[in-house]
């Protein structure tokens, strides 16, 4: 029987990342030099299974007999192996043991996660698990089973499950829809199914040889060990990774199906004619990858998978990191995939956190179009690809954002310019993680942000590709349901909920019905990317008359960046407060500062912090105030960091209208100058639950014939938390002017009017206690 030709029949293929063990470590230690037992108590914090089948046809095939269009090859024996995660699993209270080894080793795959000197274990004659092949590689396992000799056991807190005997079989299709036909379920001992694996990758490791590497498959609980384990949000956690190798005798796979007359045949390796266009169809599954306390937050890092497609009709390039170098126009391009957490609170729309960017590896190629390019560096017509939340959590493939220009999909590097993975810029990768964590380019959210009661919480994913025709199908999210019942995070998918593509500030505010008091705008900048601002106005709970302007600004893959944000009105005679800026990072080194004069809000990014406080591609940044004005349609305003043009961009919004009455009167601006401090010794504090009165015209150069004036008002020590309203007149307003916390310095912005006396009040809404004020002038009106 002729051999397979690699070159006419390519198996799909891995898409993996390097980790700093798997480029440094030898993988030829054999296990037999050493205690099997000892050396999984070694691994503290991970233990691994790795399989190793040996395939063998279901019935034998002539040489010349006509190939149907798929054959199922039957397993003879192997070598295999399973990493659970001691750090996963000590929080829900379970640890390894009891291992019994039953094999002296295997390759490792450079591509796999799997650790050098793993626990291995032997696979006899006898089972009866098959799988089905197809012109382009692996299709599905199908009934039968496969049983190791040996096992492990779990035991904890919660109870023993027993593993000694594992076996595997095809995990059954669910309503959920996230089964594919390469998942496995893994049984206990008695026969129970307690575990499935989930998005495997493959390549083929040698074709001629008749061995295809079946690699990094997530881990995952199934809901029945969620039960015993007392917590049934645990169902669907990923818990380690599994690997399976394929041996089987060389055979000639089904012939490429042919196509209909009049089908285009698409375009061979080699080709990159056609519209390039990559859609993510799916997020199967949210995960937790660690919690830790940073910057004074316990925070958590949240991992998404992510499912693609090429829908386009041309190939599209997939090369692995300082490889293809000297290949123009595609030198070393890969996809990158970035991921942020955003939630709904109380009607307003808020980031919670990013990560940082992964840099894409290889591809699958699964469920590919007849006939298309199934080589592992290209994404074909019609080719589907996969990552779990495990190799998306890798720390050979996660890197800094600002080395890849997304307006471009090009990556900055080579050629004497140092990048995270090459520090001298030869083109060589000399580093490749080592040292790093979840936490070193995680997206990391604050746990106490996960807890609020009512919010809706969303995960976006968005592959960044290089001549990417419709950016908003290569990004989408999934509505969770974050839950920790005791010490590990899950992110279930609310009911009914489905993945959705496009930037979940829809959600919040329909792109093309946006609805009463709401509007959400793409500027759509060609070559220089896409932004979109969404905003919704909002009643301000218990204060009649009162108006929430909440703004969200999303930058898509904008490079030159934003550096400040306006809202113009006219700011006379109103009260402009609770001004709010949130980019979900928890450095208030780089939050942005608001300022009020007579033409408007704006907001100002500080220069030259760290993290940076401009606002780069795939960020999601929030801004809101309250004030006393119904909307009416206005043009925000973004300053952008970097030469280019525009200098500045321009987006229709909503903003506050123009006042009712007489045309308002001209605003003077003053030098700041402290107009009350009741830290002064003749300026007692103000008391809880009263007013006080103070002269303001005649005073810091405040004429008597001002109307209002723009204050900057200080709460300083409060005794307890409170707020304080300033206002004229003799009714106190039902809203505060100023929030604050015991203990706390803060201060806003605000324009008073003055009473006829020229005058204002400052009422402390506190239980009990003292607080004290520092109010500045900084302008008035005429």
């Amino acid at each position: 029987m002729a051999s397979l030709s690699v070159q006419s029949h390519r198996y799909a293929r891995i898409v993996a990342i390097l980790t700093p063990q798997e480029v440094r470590v030898s993988h030829a230690e054999n296990l037999s030099s050493r205690s099997l037992r000892s050396l999984v108590t070694d691994l503290s914090t991970v233990f691994l299974v790795l399989f190793s089948f040996t395939l063998m046809p279901s019935a034998a095939v002539a040489a010349e007999a006509p190939v149907a269009a798929t054959a199922a090859w039957d397993v003879a024996d192997g070598v295999a192996t399973i990493w659970l995660d001691g750090a996963i699993l000590g929080p829900i209270g379970l640890a390894v043991t009891n291992v019994q080894a039953t094999a002296a080793g295997h390759k490792v795959d450079p591509l796999s996660v799997v650790r050098a000197g793993s626990p291995s274990f032997r696979i006899e004659a006898g089972s009866s698990l098959r799988a089905v092949m197809g012109w382009d590689g692996l299709r599905a396992f199908e009934g039968g089973t496969l049983a190791p000799r040996g096992g492990f056991v779990l035991r904890g807190r919660s109870g023993t499950f027993d593993f000694s005997r594992f076996v595997f079989r095809p995990l059954a299709a669910t309503s959920r829809g996230d089964v594919r036909p390469t998942d496995l379920e893994i049984l206990d001992a008695s026969g129970v199914a307690l575990l499935r694996t989930a998005d495997a990758q493959w390549l083929d490791d040698d074709a001629e040889q008749g061995r295809v590497r079946f690699l990094n498959a997530e881990v995952r609980i199934l809901p029945e060990l969620a039960r015993r384990l007392g917590d049934d949000s645990l169902a669907g956690t990923s818990i380690g990774t599994l690997d399976l190798d394929f041996n089987f005798r060389p055979q000639r796979l089904p012939a490429t199906p042919v196509l209909a007359p009049g089908i285009a045949a698409p375009p061979p390796c080699g080709d990159w004619t056609g519209i390039v266009d990559v859609a993510l169809t799916n997020m199967s599954s949210i995960g937790q990858a660690g919690i830790a306390t940073v910057n004074g937050r316990s925070v958590v890092v949240v991992l998404p998978s992510a499912d693609l497609k090429n829908v386009g009709t041309a190939n599209v390039p997939w090369y692995s990191k300082f490889t293809n170098l000297g290949v123009p126009p595609w030198n070393d391009q890969h996809p990158y995939l970035v991921w942020q957490m955003t939630r709904i609170k109380d009607g307003v729309f808020e980031p919670l956190g990013r990560g940082d960017l992964k840099h894409a590896f290889l591809t699958i190629n699964s469920g590919c179009d007849a006939g298309a390019c199934t080589d592992s560096h290209v994404l074909g017509l019609g080719c589907s690809d996969v990552y779990g939340t495990g190799t998306n959590n890798s720390v050979g493939s996660l890197g800094p954002r600002n080395e890849v220009t997304a307006s471009t999909a090009t990556w900055n590097h080579c050629g004497g310019v140092p990048s995270h993975f090459d520090v001298n810029g030869d083109c060589v990768q000399d580093f490749s993680g080592a040292g790093e964590n979840s936490f070193t380019h995680g997206m990391k959210v604050a746990e106490t942000d996960l807890m609020v009661a009512g919010a809706r919480y969303f995960v976006e994913a968005f592959y960044i590709i290089r001549n990417d025709t419709n950016i908003f199908n290569s990004m989408g999210y999934r509505e969770v349901t974050p839950t920790k019942p005791g010490s590990t995070w899950s992110f279930p998918f609310p009911v009914g909920s489905n993945y959705t593509q496009g930037p979940p500030i829809n959600a919040w505010v329909n792109l093309t019905t946006p609805g009463p008091n709401a509007d959400n705008r793409v500027l759509d900048l060609g070559a220089d990317g896409r932004v979109q601002l969404a905003v919704k106005v909002l009643d301000v709970v218990g204060s009649p008359g009162r108006k929430r302007y909440a703004y969200a600004f999303q930058n898509h893959d904008f490079d030159r960046r934003i550096k400040s944000f306006k809202i113009p009105f006219d700011t006379n005679g109103t009260v402009i407060d609770n001004m709010v800026y949130a980019d979900g990072d928890g450095f208030a080194a780089n939050d942005w500062t608001a300022a009020i004069d007579a033409t408007g809000v704006t907001w100002t990014a500080p220069t030259g912090t760290t993290p940076p406080a401009e606002i780069d591609y795939v960020t999601t940044v929030a801004f809101r105030f309250d004030v006393d004005r119904t909307s009416a349609v206005s043009q925000a305003s973004l300053g952008v960091v970097e030469a280019g043009t525009p200098t500045d961009l321009t987006s229709q919004t909503l903003g506050p209208a123009a006042p009712v009455g007489p045309p308002p009167g001209s605003f003077f601006t003053l030098a700041p100058c402290r107009l009350v401090d009741t830290r002064d010794v003749n300026s007692p504090s103000l008391a809880a639950n009263q007013s006080r009165t103070f002269a303001v015209s005649t005073q810091c150069g405040v004429p008597s014939t001002a109307k209002a004036v723009a204050l900057n008002v200080t709460a300083i020590g409060g005794s307890m938390d409170g707020h304080v309203v300033v206002y004229s007149g003799g009714t106190v307003p039902n809203t505060a002017s100023l929030n604050y916390s015991a203990g706390q310095t803060r201060a806003n912005n605000m324009v008073v009017a003055l009473d006829v006396d020229g005058s204002i009040k400052v009422f402390v809404g506190q239980p009990a206690g003292t607080v004290d004020l520092a109010i500045d002038v900084t302008g008035y009106f005429e």
